[in-house]
């Protein structure tokens, strides 16, 4: 941009390198280039020249896949966030994946997924996604138990761990495992009292004004529940028995 306003100013009379400045965010000159023949530019006669057709274009254009840059105007229009959209747009197969879940799951929702957990895993495996055994079938399954708060984000989180290294069914597993979220107030109330019971100066801490203590003691009732009780129900029985 700058060399655009620089170049309607002052053309240059001759060829030459110009270096950047990032500071001043200028061009500065370096050099006076030589002419094409001192550079030793001749034709290659081996490299015929190639006339392509605008219809050749055309025709190779139709058979690309969506820019990235329309692809991210479609995810937001769906419903998925800014920040998301862009990333699920850089990787093909990924953005690929996304518009098969979302026609399952809530675009919002498997962008969320996506974009975070699932980059989180593989980044964690330094693994790509060309690299894992995971489908979109496996992922409609795993979100649509996150979506029916069959299971909690972190049971959630633990499967797809398992996910990128080979396929099952998520849902199966959940049922073999017994990995279904305890949503049940009278299994949650007696972990919300054990957890109260063995942690005191969380409690006096949380009563002082310090919510940073409330949430371990939610963190706590989650240990206890090995990541099953759901964090809803949870914050509801704690406050309710603190108050």
């Amino acid at each position: 941009e700058y060399e655009i306003s620089r170049l309607k100013e002052e053309p240059n009379e001759s060829m030459q390198t110009r270096t950047w400045d990032d500071i001043s965010k200028t061009t500065k000159f370096m050099r006076k280039k030589e002419s094409a023949t001192e550079y030793m530019f001749i034709p290659e006669p081996d490299l015929p020249i190639i006339n392509i057709q605008q219809a050749d274009i055309d025709a190779i254009e139709l058979t690309l896949p969506e820019k990235p840059e329309e692809k991210i105007k479609k995810f937001i229009a769906m419903g998925v966030a800014i920040d998301d959209a862009k990333i699920l747009a850089q990787e093909i197969k990924l953005a690929v994946m996304f518009e098969k879940v979302a026609k399952i799951i809530n675009p919002a929702l498997a962008g969320k997924w996506l974009r975070r957990e699932l980059l989180r895993v593989l980044n964690y495996n330094n693994k790509t996604i060309d690299e894992i055994a995971l489908d979109e079938r496996h992922m409609i399954e795993l979100l649509e138990l996150v979506r029916d708060k069959v299971i909690t984000d972190t049971t959630a989180q633990r499967i797809l761990n398992l996910l990128v290294e080979k396929e099952f069914s998520p849902k199966e597993y959940v049922q073999k495992e017994g990995l279904g979220a305890i949503s049940g107030e009278d299994d949650l109330m007696i972990l919300c009292q054990d957890a109260i019971k063995e942690n005191h100066n969380a409690v006096e801490d949380y009563k002082k004004g310090e919510e940073k203590s409330f949430n371990f003691l939610v963190g706590q009732v989650m240990r206890k529940s090995k990541g099953k009780a759901s964090p809803d129900v949870v914050n509801k029985l704690l406050k309710g028995m603190l108050a």
